[in-house]
């Protein structure tokens, strides 16, 4: 009973640990608040535009947000990446009929070329990128 006890402390310790280390790392990835003449702006280039709709209480959104980061860092010369809280940034969200979350739409000189729902994990998005650039 005494082992048993010790594991359950152990397990409840890692799993606190575990998981606030996560969601700060979750968090930082959605910094970023971009005004609706701005996001108008940066999908009206010719470059191509990843744009991801999240919310904050999305588990999947949350899972594949470090993801996100890392096309957003590694892929930066190919795609922009914005990440747009689908429920502060209501404005810019409501216009493309969103059915769930995660949602990526793809843009190009203004029109979208592409969307895909619910998570992705990096070779996935990556492949998005190759599909779309």
């Amino acid at each position: 009973m005494r082992i048993s006890l010790q594991f359950a402390f152990a397990f409840i310790a890692f799993a606190i640990i575990s998981c606030s280390s996560c969601q700060s790392i979750q968090t930082d990835t959605y910094n970023a608040v971009v005004s609706e003449k701005e996001f108008d702006k940066i999908i009206g280039g010719d470059k191509l535009v990843m744009v991801d709709f999240y919310t904050t209480w999305c588990g999947p959104c949350k899972k594949m947000a470090p993801f996100v980061q890392q096309i957003k860092t590694n892929r930066n010369k190919e795609v922009i990446v914005l990440q747009v809280d689908a429920e502060s940034q209501f404005g810019i969200s409501d216009r493309y009929r969103l059915e769930g979350y995660p949602t990526l739409i793809f843009f190009k000189r203004g029109q979208v070329i592409g969307r895909a729902l619910g998570y992705q994990n990096y070779d996935a998005l990556s492949s998005l990128v190759d599909r779309f650039k």
